[in-house]
């Protein structure tokens, strides 16, 4: 009996023991569950991120299933990448050629152009020497017939200098028997460019006002005259003066007409 108590007592102290340690547990149980919780919210968080970040590589896995696989599949994923990398060369090049077409074009435009206005330049230096030298030719007196001379042979060509020495004498001669004078006024004057380049025709108009001892009474006529006009150097020179087609000449045109012959059988008058 004794024995028995004995150990029925013992097993009852193991067994409050035992429950005493289960008490104590417990609260450390209750304790761990809100930092369990816890952490399962911190993990929760972090999956929806990770859900997030691969949302889009989900959605370009999900196309590049979808595609055909095997090698029309490659070709069919390559396809579009090759068209836009050749449709970028195709405007690249496009534009790179409409830029050489461009440029090109503007520098025959420009060489046009300039071309235009050194042709314009040459013409206008011409048509002024041409009306300049014209007015030397109308203008002279039988007061002074040498500076008429000096003035019409300055300046030109050798080959239309040599006319006026050659004629000097007989021109002069003229002059001072009908005792001839002129003045000009320059109406236009029309320049055209010879075949070869570096020489010009110019057609000048002028009126040319005219008295002598015949004719006192100053006359206007209308004359045209030829100048042909050389580049020499970097200039332009006078290189031929002369009646156009239709007009005289304008000393010619100061002459006085000769006097009739006398009749056969007749003394001449007595003067």
């Amino acid at each position: 009996m004794t024995s028995r108590r004995g150990k029925e007592g013992t097993d009852m102290t193991d067994a409050a023991i035992s429950d005493e340690k289960v008490s104590d547990t417990e609260p450390e149980d209750a304790q761990a569950e809100p930092a369990a919780d816890g952490d399962g919210n911190g993990a929760a968080a972090a999956t929806d991120d990770s859900a997030g970040d691969t949302a889009g590589d989900a959605a370009d896995d999900a196309a590049e299933d979808a595609r055909p696989k095997g090698p029309l599949g490659r070709v069919w994923s390559r396809r579009p990448r090759r068209l836009t990398r050749w449709a970028t060369a195709v405007l690249v090049v496009a534009a790179l050629a409409g830029a050489v077409v461009g440029y090109t074009k503007y520098q025959q435009v420009s060489g046009q152009l300039a071309a235009l206005r050194r042709d314009n330049a040459d013409r206008d230096a011409a048509a002024r020497l041409a009306r300049d030298y014209a007015l030397k030719s109308l203008t002279y007196s039988f007061e002074d017939p040498d500076a008429f001379f000096r003035s019409v042979e300055d300046g030109v060509s050798q080959q239309l200098k040599d006319k006026y020495v050659n004629a000097t004498d007989v021109l002069k001669s003229i002059m001072l028997q009908a005792q001839v004078t002129s003045s000009g006024e320059v109406l236009a004057t029309d320049a055209v460019a010879q075949p070869g380049g570096g020489s010009y025709q110019v057609v000048v108009s002028a009126h040319q006002t005219t008295r002598n001892l015949q004719n006192p009474t100053p006359k206007v006529s209308i004359i045209l005259l030829q100048v042909t006009v050389n580049r020499a150097g970097s200039g332009w020179q006078v290189g031929d003066i002369g009646p156009k087609t239709g007009s005289h000449p304008p000393v010619e045109q100061q002459l006085p007409p000769p006097e009739p012959l006398p009749a056969p059988g007749k003394p001449a008058p007595t003067r």
